[in-house]
């Protein structure tokens, strides 16, 4: 993807839009691209959540407490999770074939520290 397509994948989720340009440009450097192949698992419910999960192209299942769902791109998972450092709540898998923003841990910090300046 270009910086110019992953910064609209940025903008279109919840979590992020309120950020400026320059605030989602910054976060750029923090974010991993992952491509996964369908029926690839991505979280499993229950499980403590290692990363925050932007879906730029694809669709993903999920199944909490028994009951199904789909994420689509601009839907994330794992940003509540992430923040208290919890549990996902849902097991997700992809769909088709999905290209996902990614933010390990550590990548994921960094948006806290870059939060007051977006």
């Amino acid at each position: 993807m270009s910086n110019r397509e992953r910064l609209l994948a940025l903008r279109a989720t919840r979590e992020l839009a309120h950020f400026s340009d320059a605030g989602l440009q910054n976060l750029l450097p923090f974010i991993d691209e992952l491509c996964v192949a369908a029926g690839a698992q991505v979280a499993q419910e229950g499980r403590l959540c290692h990363e925050f999960v932007i879906v730029a192209a694809g669709l993903l299942e999920t199944c909490r407490r028994g009951r199904p769902g789909q994420l689509g791109p601009g839907e994330t998972l794992g940003w509540d999770a992430m923040r208290t450092r919890g549990v996902n709540d849902a097991t997700v898998s992809a769909a088709t074939p999905a290209h996902l923003l990614v933010m390990s841990h550590e990548q994921f910090r960094a948006v806290g520290a870059l939060a007051p300046n977006h």
